[in-house]
């Protein structure tokens, strides 16, 4: 499976999974080879997740986790807390370390600054931000003196977010792209039913196959082993350029599914 920036290219989301559900959803994802699960301190499943991971005898070494902070959680006298919170519900700390969601007022400074403290006292391996706009990731960039390395976004074909991939590649951060199948509604796209008939595969695999071809991860959430099968899948095979752009081209629509009240604006 590729990597970038040591994030695995295909991953596992766990929202909106909950109690038993969550524990046997993550389970069963490591089991057929996934090896990058995500959560956050908002899903409330983190303790799940952590038991999901011990029960499925994959070890914790070969397992990329990543989970993040909530916005209630920024300010200095909540944030060291809350990530002590996460790793002990975790059972581990996590291999990156996201920001949920910028502060409503734009104010970063004193978030990126805490979250680089946590670094330093080895509450995660590595650190990233979640839901920043292009100006954003580059302020928190130079906060940070380089060392975050991803910006996990809504991506998928149905909205254009060219503008968040090439400042990604600027900074040298990777995109890690959440609902990357739009809740389905990319699979109903006649374009990607007509690839998938051609390379005779699920369009699932095809739309996750546009995102990783970019150099882009993707953890879809799924409930069933064989989904979660399939899209590993989704590396074994090659896109061309005609089709990359044809799926693209779908970009127009610029359908956001996520678009929370506290976000001002994404620019």
């Amino acid at each position: 499976m590729d990597r970038f920036n040591g994030i695995p290219a295909i991953g596992l989301g766990t929202y909106p999974l909950s109690g038993a559900e969550a524990e046997r959803c993550v389970a069963t994802a490591l089991e057929v080879g996934i090896r990058h699960v995500d959560t956050a301190q908002m899903y409330g499943n983190e303790a799940q997740v952590g038991r999901g991971i011990a029960a499925s005898g994959v070890a914790r070494g070969d397992i990329f986790l990543v989970t993040k902070v909530d916005p209630s959680n920024l300010g200095a006298d909540r944030f060291a807390d809350s990530v002590k919170r996460s790793v002990d519900k975790l059972g581990t700390a996590p291999d990156l370390l996201l920001i949920h969601w910028p502060p409503a007022d734009g104010e970063i400074d004193g978030p990126v600054e805490r979250l680089l403290h946590a670094g330093e006292r080895a509450m995660a391996k590595q650190l990233g931000v979640s839901n920043f706009s292009p100006r954003l990731m580059r302020r928190a960039q130079a906060l940070a003196g380089g060392k975050l390395i991803c910006n996990q976004i809504e991506f998928h074909p149905l909205l254009d977010q060219s503008a968040w991939l090439a400042t990604a590649r600027e900074l040298n951060m990777v995109i890690t792209a959440y609902s990357p199948l739009a809740r389905g509604k990319c699979m109903e796209e006649k374009v990607v039913q007509e690839i998938a008939a051609r390379h005779r595969r699920p369009a699932s695999e095809i739309v996750l196959r546009w995102i990783i071809q970019q150099g882009v991860a993707a953890i879809p959430m799924t409930r069933k082993r064989g989904n979660a099968a399939s899209n590993l899948r989704a590396a074994e095979f090659t896109l061309t350029p005609d089709e990359m752009d044809a799926i693209s081209a779908l970009g127009s629509r610029n359908l956001r599914l996520i678009n929370p009240s506290w976000m001002r604006s994404w620019d």
